[in-house]
């Protein structure tokens, strides 16, 4: 017989606690890739087809190619020319964010037959006074588009607007794009926060978030290319997206009820996961199904009554649970994290039990031990990777924690994984301060470690 059979319960609690702590503790060696410049401030890190990090910088606008050996740059674009502000009194949260590659740069490189990348920048500020002076909310526009990739002189051009008609903010704009099958076919998504709606200078600002037709606080799908005349909004709006406007004409609303989700992706079984983040308590992740409304700002996180009797959005929570009942809100899968009480939590918002989750990605590997089916999600407060070991059907959280060797090294922003699942890349924001109205990394002002650098992490188990 197996001797493990005649072990006491005790023991072989004691033995899991060992096999748990040693899949948390996997040894990694950190490296610096770009130790002669810093980034300003890479917004979106994806490893891409030729093996170079193809980044975003978010407030300088350029879009650029770096060889992860030596931190060698090649700029791919430049677009700072196609934004109408230099220095407005309040910067729009993230500026140039979201990349997305088509499929085909992967699967037919080195000759894809559409070499298209997909890129979402802030390009106008409408001046207010109230904007100038604090007192009102800051209105920017902001444009998803597509571009055509050459190998050859390695730039971005033939620009092809998808919607330029998105609402921006200084605050929660969201901003990331990703890429997936739905039925087979490969459709372009995009998270867009709630503004900052309810809060600070935007705490007069209309929270959209429940308004399904309106596009802020929602996620989009698009076409990737147009069902027609390329000029044509309508054209890049699939037309079986779930919900039709006033005039019957189909909308980009794939799902609703959403705060600021600067986390997206797919796994290869086809499911949509998504990290957003939330008020005091409550950062989400969630499975994103078609039409399913996420419930904020009625409630936040679980249908657990937590905020019961507060505000959220600067608007008051009588019940949450009659509100996931009235809305058919999903719940998240899992929260980083979820406070009993948070109407108790004191003022300093960086002991607020949540991490400020800024992106997520799927590990799908044999690699490294007991991490394949995990979700990687990046943290703005104190630099920190979460972990979250899926179930079988990637649909449930078995268990959680932070990769110890990915601690405190930064303010994370976005991360990716190499091909062979040894190593993780992480890009670090240039400045410990949030770029909306509030925040910092460490509280005191200390400048983030790491500021405009790209990490990378190597597996050496």
């Amino acid at each position: 017989k197996n001797p493990l059979l005649r072990l006491s319960p005790i023991l072989l609690f004691v033995l899991h606690l060992v096999n748990f702590a040693q899949a948390q503790n996997e040894p990694f060696n950190m490296r610096v890739v770009n130790t002669s410049y810093q980034l300003n401030s890479a917004w979106e890190i994806t490893w891409g087809p030729d093996d170079s990090l193809w980044v975003t910088e978010n407030n300088a606008y350029l879009i650029s190619k770096i060889n992860p050996a030596n931190g060698g740059k090649t700029q791919l674009l430049n677009i700072s020319s196609l934004k109408d502000f230099t220095n407005p009194p309040k910067w729009p949260q993230g500026g140039l964010m979201g990349m997305a590659l088509h499929p085909m740069m992967y699967s037919q490189w080195p000759n894809p037959s559409k070499p298209w990348v997909y890129i979402a920048y802030v390009y106008h500020y409408a001046a207010s006074a109230a904007c100038s002076n604090g007192t009102g909310a800051c209105n920017f526009k902001t444009r998803i588009a597509r571009y055509d990739y050459d190998r050859a002189s390695h730039t971005l051009s033939n620009p092809q607007v998808i919607i330029e008609s998105l609402n921006g903010s200084n605050d929660h704009n969201s901003g990331r794009l990703t890429i997936g099958k739905i039925s087979g076919t490969p459709y372009l998504f995009y998270t867009i926060g709630d503004m900052g709606a309810g809060q600070f200078n935007n705490i007069n600002r209309t929270n959209n978030a429940q308004t399904r037709d309106t596009l802020e606080g929602k996620i989009l799908r698009f076409n990737l290319e147009p069902d027609g005349d390329a000029g044509a909004l309508d054209k890049w709006i699939p037309n079986d997206n779930p919900y039709t406007d006033a005039n019957s004409k189909q909308t980009a609303v794939w799902s609703w009820g959403h705060r600021n989700a600067q986390g997206i992706s797919f796994g290869s079984n086809g499911i949509l996961y998504q990290s957003e983040q939330q008020d005091k308590s409550d950062d989400e992740v969630n499975v994103i199904e078609v039409g399913r409304n996420y419930g904020w700002p009625k409630l936040s996180g679980y249908c657990d009554g937590n905020y019961n009797g507060l505000t959220l959005a600067n608007k008051p929570v009588v019940s949450e649970q009659t509100q996931c009942i009235a809305l058919n809100s999903k719940d998240p899968v899992y929260t980083l994290y979820t406070d009993p009480n948070p109407g108790a939590l004191n003022t300093n918002y960086l002991t607020w039990p949540t991490v400020a989750a800024s992106s997520i990605d799927v590990y799908e590997k044999n690699v490294i031990p007991n991490w394949n089916r995990s979700l990687l999600i990046t943290s703005l407060k104190a630099g920190k990777v979460f972990r979250l070991h899926l179930n079988a059907a990637g649909t449930g959280v078995i268990d959680s924690s932070t990769i110890p060797a990915m601690r405190g090294q930064g303010r994370y922003r976005d991360l990716c994984i190499s091909p062979d699942g040894l190593k993780i890349y992480v890009a670090c924001d240039i400045s410990g301060q949030t770029s909306g109205p509030t925040g910092s990394y460490n509280g005191g002002g200390t400048a983030a470690p790491n500021a405009g650098r790209i990490l990378e992490f190597s597996y050496t188990g």
